[in-house]
């Protein structure tokens, strides 16, 4: 099974008819209800809270209650209006309702439409841990119309293209079609912006397709991850997904740099120099050991990517060299 994947400019109409379907209970977030009113009959849409908080177990609840409410059973399609969040919650509920439903994502933010939307991992956090209880469930389409992208705040825009960066160091594809043009895509060139989203989602469906339940080459997606979940975790989730990714590319990168291609090096830590993200201040030893916690671990040692486009493999640090290699690096910058 994979998902059928549709890209444009504007679906509105599209999304507003299957929005409407009597099969349909939608699900989206406060910000998209009050930004795209006009798309969804309030009859048979759930509102969660906009943010990371809504990915919880009490929410997830509410979602099913809702359902249950609105007649809701094994034939009903769960319809996600929404950024990753309101996409993993509602993929998550879709496959625990009923022993699982269908479902359709419909990705709002940049963050989504090139990295979790086609992906088929859905889940909620535990306390400060993300994605700790899932499922590997995949939408029956996926809908991806960037008009929604030109809403967006800097700091979700900023957030999706850290995903994108960290893509273009997994597929040359990626990497031709962003090399020397990150500033356009910075500035939302809509050129660059539907090459990018394309080529990003492409490769993702790829190998997704390969490796759907992550035990080989779908490794290669956590590149950056390792580091940032863990600063995300620390920091309290003050920046965004994509801002710790784009931390995280950094970091790694210099952590595995006696391993790392150099002319990937550089153009890395070049890339997340260009964003500008702002890195928060934080404690070597908290960050290893959340790293420690990481559900891809497995023995004693830290699961991390190192970076080779399409040969990018997985190298093992244990808690002593992270601790060492995060102070080297703070003291280098």
């Amino acid at each position: 099974m994979e998902s059928k994947v549709i890209t444009g400019f504007d679906m509105t109409e599209r999304i507003r008819d299957l929005c409407s379907r009597a099969d349909a209970f939608v699900v989206t977030d406060a910000n998209v209800a009050l930004s795209y009113a006009s798309l969804f009959d309030m009859n048979r849409t759930h509102v969660v809270p906009a943010g990371e908080d809504s990915k919880s177990l009490a929410v997830y609840e509410q979602v099913a209650h809702a359902m249950l409410g609105a007649g809701c059973n094994r034939m009903s399609t769960l319809v996600a209006v929404g950024g990753g969040v309101v996409g993993d919650l509602t993929g998550f509920v879709a496959a625990t309702y009923m022993r699982g439903i269908r479902w359709i994502n419909v990705p709002t933010t940049l963050l989504a439409q090139v990295d979790s939307s086609v992906g088929g991992k859905t889940a909620v956090d535990l306390g400060d841990f993300k994605n700790i209880l899932g499922a590997f469930h995949l939408p029956k389409e996926v809908l991806v119309s960037t008009h929604f992208l030109y809403t967006l705040p800097e700091r979700e825009w900023l957030c999706g293209v850290g995903e994108i960066v960290k893509t273009m160091f997994l597929s040359r594809r990626v990497h031709d079609a962003l090399s020397g043009r990150l500033d356009r895509l910075l500035s939302r060139d809509e050129s660059v912006l539907s090459e990018c989203v394309r080529e990003c989602i492409e490769y993702k469906k790829h190998i997704v397709e390969q490796d759907f339940y992550e035990h080989g080459p779908r490794k290669a997606l956590n590149l950056g991850h390792t580091i940032g979940h863990a600063l995300e975790k620390t920091d309290k989730h003050r920046l965004s997904h994509g801002e710790y990714v784009l931390i995280g590319l950094e970091v790694e990168a210099y952590l595995l740099r006696d391993m790392l291609d150099e002319d990937i090096y550089d153009e890395m830590t070049e890339c997340v120099s260009a964003c500008n993200v702002t890195v928060p201040d934080f404690s070597c030893e908290e960050v290893a050991s959340a790293c420690l916690k990481d559900k891809k671990n497995t023995g004693g040692d830290v699961s991390f990517m190192l970076a080779d486009y399409e040969e990018t493999r997985e190298v093992k640090l244990s808690l002593e060299e992270i601790v060492r290699g995060l102070m080297l690096w703070k003291l280098s910058r």
